[in-house]
């Protein structure tokens, strides 16, 4: 009752905190969004309930079972906290000179917020490893005391111990996707914004430019809104209609302040002069002059200040990844480079139970010899998936092999692998003895 109680509670700040959010970011009004989109704040509901889900689960647990989880819940939640913060150590080091200019007289809650927004991004890096390094400190724990070998005394087999393992393995690799979605790319969307932003000599955002090929629009500002306050007025502006072809410009506005209303979803211009038609005025002054125009523009200030298309990808969400796809829009290396990217990301949600797959021979011995080789091994084999997850979607990005392709095949690779290892290292039974075994119904 505790965790569905703090996870509705958690659920009622981040769900309407996510809904606003997309206002500043998804062009059109909400009820315009894509299924893709409004994923989002349906899956930031499922990871507030993600404690509750496990706390269910292992109040039926056995208490063989409950045992095991809560030693591999605290061996996991100590390397995830350990790897975390020596993440959080470095980083801090190395940007310490950028964030304590940015954030002026308020330096410390600046870097407090922009860590904030990198947590996911941070936990999106590191969670299959800490999963892994878990599993492997609490088997080799349990090993090393032959607990392990009395709880098989008991007709239990090895990957029947590892039951809870597995399960709540399962609910750390949803949450990684949940990450993965939309929170992780956008961590590192402002990572990108916050550290790269040209400043000026006041500390006041420098000049940005946009272009809209969506809408034929190009956009220069010369006083932008910071971003941590995209809502603020944009000064000193210019925006040019194209065509659809690009090719020639229909309109220009000339205005000294633009401000959007997010509940409105449009741009209200203040004194603004309008030339129309592709006319060469001399000086902007020369247009039709208003002092407030209304403009229905669909760029939202969140767009506006992002990176172009040179930023990169690990900053696009995967409901834009999957929303450019099915548009067909875009060059074919560009195509190529998305696609790949989006299976990416769903292979590597069940990576993470590939390296719990692989962690657990590795770490469990039943003879006189310690474990130290096996968990040596197996921190070699994840390290090589890092550059097989580099060398294989690189191809699939050049479009020498299929993307799915390119994605899956670490998976594929370190699954077998795996198998392999239970096989060769489990001297009670073989993998192979196991499943005829489990097919007869024997366990």
């Amino acid at each position: 009752m505790i965790w569905l109680i703090l996870g509705a509670l958690l659920a009622q700040y981040l769900v309407p905190a996510e809904l606003e959010q997309m206002k500043w970011e998804i062009p059109g009004s909400p009820e315009d969004y894509p299924m893709a989109q409004l994923m989002r704040p349906i899956l930031h509901c499922l990871f507030c309930f993600l404690p509750f889900i496990g706390a269910v689960i292992y109040a039926f647990m056995g208490t063989t079972d409950r045992y095991i989880t809560r030693n591999f819940l605290s061996f996991f939640l100590m390397c995830t906290f350990i790897l975390l913060l020596i993440y959080l150590l470095a980083d801090f080091t190395d940007n310490m000179e950028r964030l304590r200019n940015r954030g002026g007289d308020h330096a410390v809650m600046g870097a407090l917020k922009f860590y904030g927004s990198q947590l996911p991004m941070i936990l999106y890096q590191i969670l299959p490893y800490t999963l892994m390094m878990g599993t492997m400190w609490c088997l080799s724990k349990l090993s090393g005391t032959c607990e392990i070998t009395g709880m098989m005394q008991s007709g239990r087999s090895l990957l029947s111990l590892c039951r809870p393992i597995f399960i709540f393995g399962a609910l750390v690799s949803v949450a990684y996707g949940i990450f993965g979605y939309h929170w992780a790319p956008n961590g590192m969307l402002y990572r990108q914004m916050y550290l790269k932003q040209e400043k000026r000599a006041d500390g006041s955002p420098a000049q940005i430019f946009y272009q809209s090929d969506a809408n034929s629009r190009h956009w220069v500002i010369e006083h932008p809104a910071s971003i941590d306050n995209p809502g603020a007025p944009m000064k000193m502006l210019q925006i040019k209609q194209f065509d659809k072809s690009m090719t020639s410009i229909e309109k220009r506005y000339y205005a000294k302040e633009a401000i959007w209303d997010k509940e409105a979803a449009t741009w209200t211009l203040y004194d603004v002069y309008v030339h129309e038609k592709n006319t060469e005025q001399i000086k902007p002054t020369d247009g039709v002059h208003h002092a407030e125009l209304l403009c229905h523009f669909n760029e939202k200030p969140y767009q506006i200040l992002s990176p172009g298309p040179g930023g990169r990808i690990e900053s696009i969400s995967t409901a834009d990844l999957h929303e450019y796809i099915t548009s067909g829009a875009g060059g074919k290396e560009d195509r190529y480079k998305r696609r790949t990217e989006w299976h990416v990301r769903i292979a590597k949600i069940f990576t993470c139970m590939v390296l719990v797959l692989l962690a657990i021979p590795s770490s469990v011995t039943f003879q006189r010899r310690g474990t130290m080789k096996g968990i040596g091994i197996a921190i070699i084999l994840a390290a090589l998936m890092l550059f097989l997850y580099r060398v294989f979607p690189a191809l699939g990005e050049a479009g020498v092999i299929q993307a799915w392709i390119s994605a899956w095949i670490p998976n594929v690779v370190y699954t077998i692998i795996a198998i392999y290892i239970f096989r060769k290292n489990l001297a009670h039974r073989s993998f192979r003895e196991w499943l005829r075994a489990r097919m007869k119904g024997e366990l």
